[in-house]
């Protein structure tokens, strides 16, 4: 199969976006959606009739490599090369706050994703998006799955041994997931989310 270019999707070759802004080293991204059914019973009879729909759930999770503020500097500083889209002021998602001179551009959060792990700015917190695109051999990309109206509700930190670096894993619930073989739409009429 000589001359074969690879074409699954692999870690390696997925990009993770958070409102088209790189602002980590992903080491996984999961999601799953969850439709909750019931099966209405009729008098007289045991089986169900049908399963009807009752509730479309997306829930997932998606892991970061953390490094701190001004690591970057310090780095190019001491003479040591620095990855591409490390940011000076480091990759917690606190750093991408309203100080964060990309706050303005993230959209639709306005750069305010971190809200959800304050207590006293709940009621503030907006919405973010993820975006899984596939790297292709010419340098493009295209849009794998986007995960639309994230709201995070969980963050563990986690510190390894010597040589092993600190990750972040965050659990998060969303609105609607779109592939690249779909794209998910209201179900009706009532308060909507663009």
């Amino acid at each position: 199969m000589a001359g074969l270019a690879p074409f699954f999707i692999t870690g390696a070759n997925a990009k993770v976006r958070i409102n088209n802004k790189t602002i980590a080293f992903c080491a996984d991204v999961s999601y799953s959606v969850s439709i909750n059914h019931a099966s209405p019973k009729i008098l007289g009879m045991y089986e169900s009739v049908s399963l009807e729909p009752l509730s479309y759930e997306v829930s997932g999770t998606f892991t970061i490599i953390r490094y701190v503020a001004d690591v970057a500097p310090h780095q190019r500083n001491s003479g040591f090369a620095v990855p591409v889209g490390v940011a000076d002021t480091g990759n917690g998602i606190g750093a991408i706050g309203p100080t964060n001179p990309i706050a303005q551009q993230l959209s639709p959060t306005d750069g305010k994703a971190f809200q959800a792990l304050d207590p006293s700015t709940y009621q503030n917190g907006t919405f973010f998006n993820i975006e899984v695109s596939q790297k292709m051999s010419d340098g493009s990309t295209i849009g794998v799955a986007r995960i639309r109206s994230c709201r995070i509700n969980r963050a563990d930190f986690s510190l390894g041994g010597k040589n092993q670096p600190a990750i972040e894993r965050f659990s998060f619930k969303a609105l609607y997931v779109d592939e690249d073989s779909f794209l998910a739409g209201f179900s009706g009429i009532g308060q909507q989310y663009t």
